[in-house]
């Protein structure tokens, strides 16, 4: 599972290149709801991210749309790079980065190694991947660049860079924007560089990484990844309640399994899909009741249900109160 925060401002690139709602025929092409991309602090499925991004390129016919998406979003990835942005040395950047990761992304890691004179920071994906995964990759890229120039400076380049896909000519393309060699075939995505550069401190600092707070680690860590399995499928429950839908199958798609694999596991866990998914509609419901002026009626459409009476029982059993009391009272408050 990876944060929302990923998609960055490809629906508006798409958009600003192909037209009005193009980006809208790129998600959906890839079987995800636009509105996902404003879920900021929500999660979705990784191969559901490295997906969009190799759609985006294929309707742009850009094959350097991930790197320019990710030009775009050097700043944007919230708490956690931000928190490590402020480390006093590299080497210390570079550890809290490696640690907090696992409040951006799961099932996957940022390592540090070094071989005689050669140090790599590492990027690795676990699991099953898709093949063409060179866009996601390429997004990766500025972030992990802007970093490490906070403590070496603006003009500042890796020796090479190492990408864990086959050669295309896309690679000569990366390697030709970035002025970096980059190698391919590699175990993971890395930055190669002196190791001299580790006890650098820092050359700059931006405006997001200077307003960092005790209260923004406090609420990355409470919120955290997914734990448990359960939790990665309320993840997954969330993004097809935007479009009304939470079909079994199709979580079950998104997270790689089959529907009786998927059941199996959620009882194993004391769960079941069904309860899961109410458990999201009541969720979702308080915070459209809360935030909006939509009628209840209009609700119940959106989270799935056929009428409104069943959204208006199945409130009542969970809140104790139906929802249109528990609107005036949250109003009141």
């Amino acid at each position: 599972m990876t944060s929302v925060r990923g998609i960055g401002p490809l629906p508006a690139l798409i958009d600003r290149r192909e037209g009005r709602y193009a980006a809208d025929h790129v998600f959906s092409e890839v079987g995800l709801p636009v509105d996902v991309a404003r879920e900021a602090d929500r999660m979705l499925p990784l191969n559901s991210l490295i997906a969009l991004y190799e759609a985006a390129a294929a309707m742009t016919g850009d094959p350097l749309f991930g790197l320019k998406a990710g030009q775009e979003m050097i700043d944007d990835y919230g708490t956690w790079v931000d928190y490590s942005r402020t480390a006093p040395t590299l080497r210390a950047c570079l550890a809290r980065a490696s640690k907090a990761i696992e409040y951006h992304q799961t099932g996957t890691e940022l390592a540090l190694s070094t071989n005689g004179g050669q140090t790599l920071y590492s990027y690795r994906i676990f699991g099953k991947r898709p093949a063409d995964r060179l866009q996601h990759l390429q997004h990766t890229i500025p972030a992990l660049l802007k970093t490490f120039q906070v403590y070496t400076g603006d003009d500042w380049r890796p020796d090479w860079i190492e990408l864990d896909v086959d050669y295309d000519q896309r690679v000569e393309e990366v390697a030709k924007m970035l002025r970096v060699p980059i190698r391919h075939g590699s175990a993971a995505m890395s930055f190669a560089f002196s190791p001299a550069l580790l006890d650098r401190p820092q050359q700059c600092q931006n405006a997001s990484t200077s307003l960092i707070r005790r209260h923004h680690l406090k609420y990355m860590v409470t919120k955290g990844p997914p734990r448990t399995f359960s939790s990665l499928v309320r993840e997954t429950i969330h993004i097809d309640l935007l479009v009304g839908a939470a079909q079994i199958d199709t979580v079950a798609y998104r997270l790689g399994l089959g529907p009786r694999t998927l059941q199996r596991r959620l009882r194993a866990e004391s769960s079941t899909y069904r309860q899961l998914v109410t458990e999201v509609r009541i969720e979702r419901a308080k915070a459209l009741l809360v935030n909006t002026d939509m009628p209840v009626t209009e609700i119940a459409h959106l989270l799935g249900y056929s009428d409104s009476t069943h959204l208006t029982r199945a409130f009542s059993q969970r809140v104790g109160l139906p929802p249109s009391t528990f609107r005036k009272v949250s109003t009141n408050e």
